[in-house]
């Protein structure tokens, strides 16, 4: 802004204010306090252009007129521009109009107030006709009229629009002047020094929005297009668009490019990852099932059938890792795994053996859907397989006879997940059989543990329940050795 006023000159202010008229930016060196000034303040709050005189301005020795224009952010009004000019240099200078009997040419605002004249505002007021109704003559029609002045004397007056709605100016002719006959005819009405400083302000604010204002509102509206939907502008460079504008326009569009272009390799190496991400776990399940399948010819050629059941253990928690892999390639997010699709797929492996009793477990289940990560995901399943091949081996009919398997993984508040295991069993048979001091029962406790959860296990109404409860974790936990 103080630029702009050393530039050019003619100004001794120039300012940005909000809508509650406080400076935001101006060219003076000292602050001020607008909003002791009510016509200012509620120019501020206006979406239209505005012309004030402040007779007292706090950053100038003299009567100043201030030009605000409001500027916007899309539809809200955010401000005002404001350009002062001294009352002094507005003033026509003497013999600017040589015509016998020339009073004065007197501009006004809108509110009534006397912008400029060539003599004193008092003496102002009694040369315009008497009792004038500034708002009828700034809203009337170019014209001249014949009235009795405040002084008593009989004048021609000659009305003039010099900016619609906001300037308006009156000529003051003697009744016998030669001039007269061309007031009649309104031709001092286009009088040269009017019409120069209306142009002069209308060219300036015509050459700023021309020049700078759209050529800005174009390119805020490419870089909210590109923003939010990706759109690439087209260049289409205005021949009279400033240089300095044109540099940001290149800019930008280079800009544009160079993230289209690097969003497009990520998207490639994104894509690259997921393949192979999908073909490592499918490679990995492939493996384990091999193992599988190898165990269970072993199993089958075994004599013995302790072997045969340390085989088959360790087949199910081959199996076990196997779905945790199978479950991940087939996952829409590689990074985690549905506990819904991964239980179901572990209680359909496991769950096929039969009791003690000769007869096929029935199986409840009520799964909720949780994701989990791979670190809690392996654990997880490996603690269930564990859990599910105990109620197989050590389950029984309770006093009804109903052998009965529930597996229950819910989902609880803060991110916490509560896992039941239980299965009925003999009240008759001793509780040392079941093998809490056993591989099993430590491979439970260590899952737990990796788990981060808390483990209860025992007897309840003639159900061995394995309960585990843990929290959801989105970082990957301390490795520890068991």
């Amino acid at each position: 802004m103080a630029e702009v006023q050393q530039s050019e000159g003619l100004h001794n202010f120039l300012g940005v204010i909000d809508t509650d008229a406080n400076l935001m930016c101006l060219s003076a060196q000292r602050e001020a306090d607008l909003t002791v000034f009510p016509l200012l303040v509620e120019a501020a709050k206006s979406r239209e252009p505005s012309v004030l005189r402040i007779d007292n301005p706090p950053l100038s020795d003299e009567p100043v007129v201030v030009v605000s224009s409001p500027f916007f952010d899309g539809d809200v009004l955010k401000g005002q521009v404001l350009i002062s000019f001294s009352v002094s240099e507005l003033r026509s200078s003497e013999g600017a109009v040589e015509e016998p009997g020339f009073v004065d040419v007197i501009t006004f605002n809108k509110q009534g107030q006397i912008l400029s004249t060539t003599v004193s505002p008092k003496r102002a007021k009694e040369i315009l006709p008497k009792q004038t109704n500034f708002s009828e003559l700034a809203g009337g029609n170019q014209r001249s009229f014949q009235a009795v002045s405040g002084d008593g004397q009989e004048r021609i007056f000659s009305v003039s629009t010099s900016i619609p709605g906001l300037v308006t100016a009156v000529s003051v002719w003697p009744l016998d002047s030669v001039a007269a006959q061309a007031v009649d005819q309104q031709r001092f009405a286009r009088a040269l020094p009017l019409l120069m400083w209306a142009a002069s302000v209308i060219v300036a604010y015509l050459a700023v929005n021309r020049l700078v204002i759209r050529h800005i509102r174009t390119l805020r509206r490419q870089m909210r297009g590109f923003a939010r939907n990706r759109r690439v502008p087209s260049q289409k460079t205005s021949p009279d668009m400033a240089l300095e504008l044109q540099d940001m326009e290149n800019d930008f569009l280079n800009m544009v490019e160079s993230i289209m272009r690097d969003e497009a390799q990520l998207e490639d190496a994104l894509h690259e990852k997921t393949i192979l991400l999908k073909e490592v776990h499918h490679r990995v399940k492939n493996n384990l099932q091999l193992i599988s399948s190898i165990m269970n010819m072993q199993i089958r050629q075994a004599t013995h059938e302790e072997t045969r059941m340390v085989l088959q253990r360790l087949q199910d928690r081959i199996l076990g890792l196997a779905t945790v892999h199978r479950s991940l390639y087939q996952s829409e997010d590689l990074g985690k795994v549905q506990t819904h699709d991964l239980v179901n797929n572990l209680i359909d492996q496991i769950c096929g053996v039969k009791t003690q009793c000769g007869s096929r477990v029935d199986v409840i289940r009520d799964i909720d859907e949780v994701e989990l990560y791979p670190d809690q995901a392996v654990p997880l399943s490996l603690l269930i397989a564990e859990a599910l091949t105990n109620a197989g081996k050590y389950g029984g009919p309770d006093d009804q006879g109903v052998c009965e398997l529930r597996i229950s993984v819910k989902s609880l508040d803060d991110r916490k997940v509560s896992v039941v295991i239980s299965n009925t069993s003999d009240p008759h048979a001793e509780r040392s059989s079941t093998g809490e001091t056993g591989l099993g029962s430590r491979l439970i406790r260590a899952f737990v543990t990796q788990l981060g959860g808390d483990l209860e296990q025992g007897v309840e109404d003639q159900c061995y329940a394995v309960k585990v409860q843990f929290t959801i974790s989105d970082f990957k936990p301390e490795v520890v050795d068991y």
